[in-house]
């Protein structure tokens, strides 16, 4: 038996991928309304670091379960070792990276001449949308791939694009309501 056959892949990637443009268009509209908000801020920067460890975060996940779940480690079922310990690591890995980012962002700030307290509150822009959405990555990430090996689907043509598009929109959601709700930047 072929494990990969080219025509599962493409009857199963292109329609993801057509909704993957779809949502990315989501998160540009999501985007341009904010954007006289935000432009000249810090926050322009914040955005395609938070949507791409935020993708890459999901990704190593998703390529973990779809493994795991091809060699029967894990079953579709939000309960196990295996599961957890998953969970466990990419939460541990994206406080870590994103405090580093945080603490980049705020060494960013202080080198453009931007005041300690401004520096402080850009830091804290960053941290409290990337605490918002570490939960949306980690749970978004572990629906996918079980929903579309439930169904039958191959998780690898799934749950990478569909979660890099949703944390997309995610991301810059979470960014713009901490920054222009909360913090006020």
């Amino acid at each position: 038996m072929a494990v990969y056959r080219l025509g599962r892949i493409v009857l199963e990637s292109y329609p993801v991928l057509v909704l993957c443009v779809l949502i990315g268009l989501i998160a540009g509209l999501t985007l341009e309304k904010s954007l006289e908000r935000i432009e000249g801020t810090m926050v322009i920067v914040m955005i395609p670091l938070l949507n791409g460890i935020g993708g890459n975060l999901g990704s190593i996940l998703g390529a973990r379960l779809a493994s795991a779940l091809h060699l029967g480690v894990v079953s579709p079922e939000l309960r196990g070792r295996v599961l957890r310990e998953n969970v466990r690591t990419s939460a541990l890995l994206g406080l870590a990276i994103f405090s580093f980012i945080g603490v980049a962002i705020f060494l960013m700030a202080l080198g453009r001449g931007i005041s300690m307290f401004a520096a402080l509150k850009n830091a804290a822009v960053f941290m409290l949308a990337s605490l918002m959405l570490l939960p949306v990555i980690i749970s978004s990430t572990v629906i996918l791939a079980f929903a579309s090996f439930r169904k039958g689907l191959d998780p690898d043509n799934i749950v990478i694009p569909v979660m890099t598009s949703i944390i997309d929109v995610a991301a810059s959601a979470c960014l713009l309501i901490i920054a222009v709700n909360i913090v006020g930047v």
